[in-house]
């Protein structure tokens, strides 16, 4: 992959951050608890407020605001993880809070 602009980074953070906020944990939290650890209703309930809270982010760095820039976005998270120690700290960080 090209080499990691600068904002990518930041643009991780503050995904990170906003699953960190009292509103969007609860809102996981919540999800969670739908969910009651079963894969397929994680699926259901936890992954679209997942999408959401990235969407919400992402979308004021230049990604769609849709399914499509949350995927387009983990693939580039994916893809720097193995050249970026720090993107991949930070994306071990994103993957825990699911």
């Amino acid at each position: 992959p090209p080499s990691l602009p600068p904002p990518f980074a930041v643009v991780l953070a503050e995904v990170i951050k906003a699953f960190g906020t009292p509103e969007n944990a609860q809102r996981m939290e919540e999800a969670r608890d739908n969910a009651c650890n079963d894969m397929g209703k994680m699926l259901q309930f936890l992954l679209p407020v997942a999408t959401q809270i990235q969407q919400d982010v992402i979308k004021a760095y230049g990604f769609s605001n849709d399914g499509e820039g949350v995927l387009k976005f983990a693939r580039l998270v994916k893809s720097y993880e193995s050249q970026d120690p720090e993107i991949a700290s930070m994306s071990g960080k994103l993957k825990a809070m699911f």
